[in-house]
């Protein structure tokens, strides 16, 4: 489904208030690194699949609002019809 952000990007904004594209640089960092901390490693995965999980909320909570407000406005178009 394709959506527009109409008066701001509230999927734009979650995705770098809450620090996705840095967790992922931070991953991708620790791969090429020699000396590897596993651990560390499965606790920023975990930490991007939550936040993963996360953004993946706020895009179904934007396209429910976005079609809302297409239902409101085809309510408001039929009313000034009559």
């Amino acid at each position: 489904m394709k959506i527009r952000q109409e008066e701001s990007t509230p999927i734009g904004d979650w995705f770098h208030d809450n620090g996705v594209q840095k967790t992922f640089d931070r991953i991708a960092s620790a791969v090429d690194e020699f000396d590897v901390d596993t651990d560390e490693l499965c606790d920023w995965c975990d930490c991007l699949i939550n936040l993963t999980k996360g953004l993946k909320a706020q895009v179904k909570k934007a396209e429910t609002a976005w079609q809302k407000r297409q239902s409101q406005k085809k309510v408001m178009e039929a009313f000034n019809e009559i």
